[in-house]
């Protein structure tokens, strides 16, 4: 369903805003618009782009995955406004941009979503991720594994079962699983396994 061109998922695939930056420039440029470049355009500024400091760059859909794992947790006593958050924060991700293209905007929407998720995978590869008693003691691979699975449950499909907001979150959910699939071997089984649990 979000099938595009291997030149557009060479951008995609890059993790640093000012090499995106670079390439999106090319890509418009050499390839053909499918509807969705100024879509994309946006989705870039609304996720990179620090108004208050102009040159710098801030990821804040990176952080939405740290974010939506707290809003998880908090759900479970405060449901209301952990749904108001998670609706303002969608807003805020451009959401109803996707909406209004269709099918070349859900794709951009997607993929920007899946790169944001492989960002912060990424950072949980570090030996750093996961540590416990206070930070001491390193986690473990075993260990380390599950609580990617957890984390990765938690900012998307367990939280729209706990709102109530799975076709909110649809392209949330299925961009953060296929980013974790990508980057973990035996993710998909953990996964499943997390599912039945």
């Amino acid at each position: 369903m979000y099938e595009q061109s291997a030149r557009w998922n060479e951008y995609y695939r890059e993790l640093e805003p000012e090499a995106r930056r670079r390439l999106f420039d090319e890509l418009t440029m050499t390839q053909p618009d499918d509807g969705a470049n100024e879509y994309r355009m946006a989705l870039f500024q609304a996720r990179y782009v620090d108004g208050k400091t102009p040159g710098k760059y801030v990821d804040r859909f990176l952080f939405q995955c740290v974010n939506f794992g707290q809003v998880f947790k908090s759900a479970r006593l405060f449901r209301k406004s952990a749904r108001k958050e998670v609706e303002r924060t969608l807003d805020g991700m451009l959401f109803d941009g996707a909406a209004a293209l269709g099918e070349a905007g859900e794709r951009a929407l997607y993929w920007e979503l899946r790169n944001a998720a492989a960002r912060y995978f990424r950072t949980c590869q570090s030996p750093d991720y996961g540590r416990s008693l206070f930070g001491l003691l390193k986690s473990g691979d075993v260990n380390r594994q599950e609580r990617m699975c957890r984390d990765a449950r938690e900012m998307s499909v367990d939280l729209s079962e706990r709102l109530g907001m799975e076709k909110e979150l649809r392209i949330w959910n299925e961009a953060v699983r296929d980013s974790y699939f990508a980057c973990e071997p035996g993710a998909e089984r953990l996964w499943n396994k997390k599912k039945s649990e």
